[in-house]
């Protein structure tokens, strides 16, 4: 009753920031879409709107795609009301036996230009003119002699396309499709009534508004996004993830029976917001697949009843691949069919869970509402995140949420084994954690121990007695971990160690001048570490990368608060599970990124000890994002100079995530 009562009192707020926010979204559009209204489609991922083209492919540093005999992009709802430029470039691309053909471009079925194909690139625009009344453009290429390459590949080949978009008139105003617009003023509305009900200040909501419907505008206003399904996309994940918000809210409300203080409620618009935009970015159409297809299919076999796979590392090691993520996404497996889609949606939930736990650490343990909130702000802007996610490292995003979640369980409950139901939901949170990554089996497990260690030698009394407990609910995740999953792959290990063996008889004849060379091998670029040469990098020039890639990984807003948070936390001599959480993982971050940098390694094995320092920092890097959740309310607190700093750089570290944020878009 209470619920009801409080949305009952909150509907006039709600429905007044609810048509602010249908003000705002579209006319934020409208100015995004003003500034950028050029519809440029990259070729190595075109949208659904783009027919007749065939997969991309390479030549080199060029990037095309193959039309078949008539390919077409449909612009739906594009503003006629100006002139538009549309430009093709192509190449025939026939051996000498072939005849080139012709092609023609057109608008909307009427052909503005035929050339001949010649192997040379040629550049091809043609104008479309205005057509006030009736929006929308098709761009068409047909190709009057398709060929097919062979008997080993079948298609009919039209050209090789390698650029591909319209722009309007030089100084043309133009608006963005009527269905782009609505979507965003649905959106804005449904965002506009979920902070209304939330309870937060009237200013608040009102800026929550602005900030979401200004940062929507970017990835809809982008490419192909205006013209296809993305806007009703958008407008259905505003509906649910604002319903979200509400629901979260009043039941934990109803659960603790008294109303929350802002800063709670700071976490949960924060967490529903933060996952909005991060969805908004994998799932628009510019997004870059890179893996998450991989994941898809093996989703599938897990659904279809096979468990164990295998996959090789970067230097060709093949190591087990764990299926935490898919078995934690199977019951979400009926709601949809597109499960490129699902897994970034739990890989996002799950992140922003496992962020928001981080308040209820703090609060619960410190007691500081303001340290709280700063830790699951700063926590949805570390650098190593975006990285992550968007290369779709899925599982290995997912493995570190689950990671974070299972260390949150250790520090909130009893850890007494005769408290059967909290003591058996650490165990399994645990376990499907040590399941969900193999990097994250290594270093949770590592975290765990240290953990242990830590309650032992520097908790107070109350916390050593609890060190037992998780020595056992650590032990029995492992021995469940080992029993449902890595105790299947005997001959993986075994092949990993005869692997070892030969890298370290290579190096060392490498070092005493034998004249035996590193076999060359490429090495796909990562988003974490440089790429490698043949030799062996010195130990300064190790060290110093690996010092340039924690500050790319963490972010140097991060690190500068957090070595504020570091002194603050040293002065106080914490020794509560919280303190010791923080001192294990960053023990851990720093004895394995030590090993990986000191240990000598060939040119084989460099990329993936750079790789490895990637999922270390992210893994641990719950330590730094408190570290300076605490450095930030400390100087909150500490006088205005102080406050301004902590301001830039929470500020800054927002530009920079930003920044990687809209790259997904590029």
């Amino acid at each position: 009753m209470r619920a009801i009562a409080s949305i009952v009192h909150s509907l006039p707020r709600a429905v007044a920031v609810a048509l602010l926010g249908a003000l705002i979204a579209p006319a934020c559009l409208v100015l995004a879409y003003g500034l950028n209204p050029a519809a440029e489609f990259p070729v190595d991922r075109l949208p659904s709107i783009a027919t007749g083209f065939y997969a991309s492919e390479r030549d080199g540093e060029r990037t095309f795609v193959w039309t078949s005999g008539r390919a077409a992009v449909t612009l739906a709802g594009l503003d006629r009301r100006a002139p538009w430029s549309c430009t093709v470039r192509f190449r025939g691309a026939r051996p000498p036996s072939v005849p080139q053909p012709n092609v023609a471009i057109a608008v909307d079925g009427v052909f503005g230009t035929v050339r001949r194909a010649t192997n040379e690139i040629q550049e091809v625009t043609v104008i479309a003119p205005e057509r006030p009344g009736t929006p929308g453009l098709v761009l068409s290429i047909a190709t009057s002699a398709p060929f097919v390459p062979g008997p080993a590949d079948r298609r009919s080949l039209g050209v090789q396309v390698d650029r591909l978009g319209c722009r309007p008139a030089q100084s043309a105003v133009v608006l963005p499709p009527r269905r782009a617009l609505r979507s965003a003023m649905l959106a804005g509305v449904a965002f506009g009534a979920a902070l209304g009900l939330a309870g937060i200040t009237a200013g608040s909501a009102v800026g929550g508004v602005a900030l979401t419907a200004a940062a929507q505008s970017v990835p809809l206003s982008t490419g192909a996004a205006p013209y296809g399904a993305y806007p009703g996309t958008l407008a259905l994940l505003a509906a649910w993830l604002g319903l979200l918000i509400v629901v979260a809210l009043k039941s934990i409300q109803s659960g603790i029976r008294q109303p929350l203080r802002n800063t709670a409620r700071f976490v949960v618009v924060f967490s529903g917001v933060a996952v909005y935009l991060k969805l908004l970015g994998l799932l628009h159409p510019s997004k870059a697949i890179v893996d998450a297809v991989f994941h898809a299919h093996r989703f599938e076999s897990v659904l279809g009843g096979r468990f164990y796979f295998t996959q090789l590392s970067t230097s060709a090691t093949p190591f087990p691949y764990a299926i935490g993520l898919y078995l934690f996404s199977v019951p979400w497996s009926v709601l949809t069919h597109d499960h490129v889609a699902l897994l970034r949606v739990v890989v996002c939930a799950s992140e922003a869970v496992a962020g928001a736990l981080l308040y209820l650490m703090v609060v619960r343990t410190w007691g500081d509402r303001l340290v709280g909130a700063f830790a699951v702000g700063l926590f949805g802007l570390v650098p190593i995140a975006y990285v992550i996610v968007g290369y779709a490292n899925l599982t290995n995003a997912f493995g570190a949420s689950a990671a974070l979640v299972a260390v949150a369980a250790i520090t909130l409950t009893r850890l007494e084994p005769r408290h059967v139901v909290q003591f058996s939901a650490v165990v399994l949170l645990a376990t499907l954690a040590l399941i969900s990554h193999i990097s994250t089996f290594l270093l949770l497990l590592a975290t765990l121990l240290a953990l242990v260690l830590l309650y032992r030698v520097r908790g107070t009394e109350d916390v050593r007695a609890k060190a037992g407990g998780l020595l056992l609910a650590t032990a029995a995740a492992l021995v469940l971990s080992v029993a449902l999953y890595w105790g299947h792959f005997g001959d993986v290990y075994e092949a990993q160690i005869a692997r070892a063996r030969d890298a370290v008889a290579a190096t060392s004849t490498s070092v005493t001048g034998s004249p035996a060379a590193v076999p060359a091998r490429s090495v796909p670029a990562t988003p974490a570490g440089p790429v490698r040469g043949r030799t062996v990098i010195p130990l300064a020039g190790r060290v110093a990368e690996a010092a340039s890639q924690t500050v790319a990984n963490l972010g140097w807003p991060v690190l500068a608060l957090a070595m504020v948070g570091a002194w603050r936390l040293w002065t106080t001599g914490g020794r509560d599970r919280l303190t010791l959480a923080v001192a294990a993982w960053a023990a851990v971050c720093v004895a394995f990124v030590a090993a990986s940098v000191v240990a000598p390694a060939g040119a084989r094995y460099q990329q993936d000890a750079w790789e490895f320092i990637a999922r270390v920092e992210h893994m641990t890097c719950p330590a730094a994002v408190l570290l300076a959740a605490v450095g930030a309310a400390w100087c909150w607190r500490a006088g205005t100079p102080a406050r301004l700093a902590s301001a830039a750089l929470v500020v800054a570290a927002l530009v920079a995530a930003t920044r990687l944020w809209m790259g997904w878009l590029s």
